[in-house]
């Protein structure tokens, strides 16, 4: 397969799951009491685009050329932060992107369970999840 084509369809994972968690994200902060401070639509849609480049670039760049370097894959998760943090400078803090970046892991290992047909681990990775979750929002509950 090209190598573009490849990219491309990173690219539109990647964007998918980032797009995903930061509307799942802002719900689960609604439900808190909490508010997620967006930009305007075009500006989040332009970051999520940035930031989803950058992710899919640095997997397919593992995948290709030393797939035995996972671990390389800590870089881009640094530097999607940094873009986030850039971003939301004043409104966000480390917790918001923490917890960003855990939505877009969860949707994307929920979606390759559904992919490969795995549908108890999906159903797993929803009540895992859900569950810690719950301990969040009640903790947030109680510091508000």
């Amino acid at each position: 397969m090209h190598a573009v084509i490849q990219i491309a369809a990173y690219w539109a994972v990647a964007f998918l799951t980032l797009g995903l968690a930061m509307v799942f994200l802002n719900i689960f902060f609604g439900i808190i009491g909490n508010d997620l401070e967006l930009r305007s639509l075009g500006a989040e849609i332009a970051t999520v685009g940035v930031a989803s480049l950058v992710e899919a670039v640095s997997v397919w760049l593992v995948i290709s050329f030393a797939p035995t370097a996972t671990r390389a894959l800590v870089v881009p998760v640094i530097i999607v932060a940094l873009i986030y943090k850039i971003a939301h400078f004043e409104d966000w803090s480390r917790f918001d992107i923490f917890m960003l970046l855990i939505f877009q892991v969860v949707i994307g290992c929920f979606g390759v369970s559904l992919m490969f047909g795995h549908f108890q681990m999906a159903i797993s990775i929803l009540i895992g999840f859900a569950g810690v979750l719950a301990v969040i929002a009640s903790f947030a509950k109680d510091l508000i």
